[in-house]
């Protein structure tokens, strides 16, 4: 079905390009100046006389040229102040740059987490503590509950996702026979321990430091994988 324009109701155009709507526009902008000009300029790019704009008019067509374009929604949405024309997202240059960013900085944090994690014995088999509210048979109660970390999920590690993204999984102990309302199983951030302090700096409360270390891991790393290091790697992207 042929588009019909919504000013003049032919067919084969609209609104924007219509010919009728244009030449009111200009008739307009001769007569009472003003809006009317500024708006018969920023659609058609041209004095009414058909000069060249200049002055404040001359930026209104530059404006109106740049918002005709389609701009990147990466660099729309990191707010990049005269960027984003000529690309799109998938072909973004600063998004790439951005990507090849975090993968170094990522791969450098895999690293010293892999070194920190060895010589602290914090890890996989790792005893630790808590203090849960959980109910003991006739209210709740603040309690000090032992549990064992039972499973890291080694790929959710890296530099954008280093708070609000559940990394180890502890499985608690000694949680008494009449809670109902704590998981056996429980996720957790990544330890604030495994952290480098370049790296803690950053940010606010990255890591977390609700579990206290209570006993070591022989063998903190038995379920990271070889290739952990230089493998691929998902980031979270903030847009």
């Amino acid at each position: 079905m042929a588009k019909r324009c919504s000013w003049c109701f032919e067919k084969g155009h609209n609104r924007r390009t219509c010919p009728e709507y244009t030449s009111l526009l200009k008739k307009h902008a001769l007569q009472f100046g003003g809006n009317h000009l500024v708006a018969y300029v920023k659609r058609t790019g041209e004095m009414p006389d058909g000069s060249k704009p200049t002055g404040e008019l001359a930026v209104v067509k530059e404006t109106a040229k740049r918002a005709s374009k389609r701009r990147c929604s990466w660099c729309v949405n990191m707010r990049m102040v005269g960027e984003g024309y000529g690309h799109n997202r998938r072909t973004c240059p600063h998004r790439k740059t951005w990507h090849a960013d975090e993968t170094r900085d990522s791969r450098q944090l895999r690293q010293s987490i892999l070194n920190r994690a060895e010589a602290l014995g914090v890890g996989m088999g790792s005893l630790v503590l808590a203090k849960k509210y959980v109910y003991d048979g006739t209210g709740f109660d603040w309690q000090k509950v032992v549990g064992m970390v039972v499973k890291v999920d080694w790929d959710a590690i890296d530099t954008t996702k280093l708070k609000n993204h559940a990394v180890i999984h502890v499985q608690w102990q000694n949680l008494p026979a009449t809670e109902r309302y704590t998981s056996k199983v429980e996720a957790f951030d990544i330890p604030r321990s495994w952290i480098p302090e370049d790296v803690a700096k950053r940010g606010w409360n990255l890591g977390q430091q609700e579990l206290k270390m209570l006993g070591k891991s022989s063998n903190p790393l038995a379920t990271c994988p070889k290739d952990w290091v230089e493998r691929p790697i998902t980031l979270s992207e903030p847009v």
